[in-house]
C-alpha cells in the first residue's frame, strides 16, 4: 500500500503501527520537514530512496503527496491502555472518519473502537484525512459489538450512548464517570436497540436554538469530546 504526504509518513515512522518497506522522497527537496523524516528514518533503519519527480508521480495515487510517499503494510491491531474509549459505530466515509479520529487524538483520547468492516482499502485516505492520527491512536475493530461491549462493561467501564430518547440526559449537565466508553452511531443506522439497552446512560446535545434536526456524527463527537476534555483536565 502507498501512503502519501509528510504527515502520513511521519506518523507511520514514529508510531510503529505498520511495517514500512521503503520511503520514496524527492531528492531535490531539502526542507526542514524532509530532513527530519530522513533523520528519523535512518534512526529506525527504514529503507529510503532519493528519487526524481517522475518516480514519485508514477507511484503516487493522488496529487497532494508533496514529494514524499511510502510503501507500507496494513495497520496492526493494538492493545488498549488505561483511559476512556470511543466506539464509532457506522461512520463509514473515510474523510468523516478521519476527521473524527483527528479530533479524538487532539483532545487526548487514546483508545478507539471501530465498527466491523475492512478498512484496508481506505487506510491511505484515513491517514491523510486524520492528519496521521489513524496511526497515533490505539484502534481495535469491534467484531461482535454486544460481546465486546459487555466485556468492557464487566471490566468496569461506564457505557454512554449519544442518543436522543425519552430518558436521555443533557450532555452539558453530565459529570462523566471515570473509565467511560462513549458510543456514537453513524447517521444512516444510528445505534442498535440491543446496544442502547446495554448502556448505563443516554446523552443528548441540547441546542441554543429551535433547530429540530440532528448534528452529523463528527459535529456531535466534537461536542462530547470537548466537554470530556474540559472535565478531565480539571481533575
Amino acid at each position: 500500500m502507498i501512503i502519501e504526504g509528510a504527515i502520513a509518513v511521519k506518523a507511520a515512522i514514529n508510531f510503529h503501527k505498520r511495517n514500512i518497506d521503503c520511503v520514496y522522497i524527492n531528492a531535490n527537496k531539502k526542507t526542514k520537514d524532509f530532513n527530519y523524516i530522513r533523520k528519523i528514518g535512518k534512526i529506525n533503519n527504514i529503507p529510503f530512496k532519493e528519487v526524481g519527480d517522475d518516480v514519485i508521480s508514477s507511484l503516487a495515487i493522488g496529487k497532494s503527496h508533496g514529494g514524499i510517499l511510502a510503501e507500507v503494510s496494513n495497520r496492526f491491531t493494538d492493545e488498549f491502555v488505561d483511559g476512556d474509549i470511543f466506539y464509532l459505530d457506522g461512520i463509514e466515509d473515510p474523510f468523516n472518519l478521519g476527521y473524527a479520529l483527528r479530533t479524538l487524538y487532539a483532545f487526548g483520547i487514546k483508545n478507539v473502537l471501530l465498527s466491523n468492516r475492512d478498512y484496508s482499502m481506505m487506510e491511505a485516505q484515513l491517514l491523510k484525512s486524520s492528519a496521521g492520527a489513524y496511526d497515533m491512536l490505539n484502534i481495535k475493530i469491534c467484531k461482535n459489538p454486544l460481546v465486546d461491549l459487555k466485556t468492557y462493561k464487566d471490566a468496569g467501564y461506564y457505557l454512554y450512548s449519544l442518543y436522543r430518547g425519552e430518558d436521555s440526559k443533557d450532555v452539558f449537565d453530565e459529570a462523566f464517570k471515570d473509565n467511560a466508553l462513549f458510543i456514537l452511531g453513524g447517521e444512516k443506522r444510528g445505534i442498535s436497540s440491543d446496544i442502547l439497552a446495554m448502556c448505563d446512560e443516554h446523552l443528548y446535545i441540547s441546542y441554543g436554538s429551535d433547530f429540530r434536526n440532528s448534528l452529523n456524527a463528527c459535529a456531535a463527537l466534537d461536542v462530547v469530546v470537548t466537554l470530556l476534555y474540559k472535565q478531565r483536565r480539571t481533575k
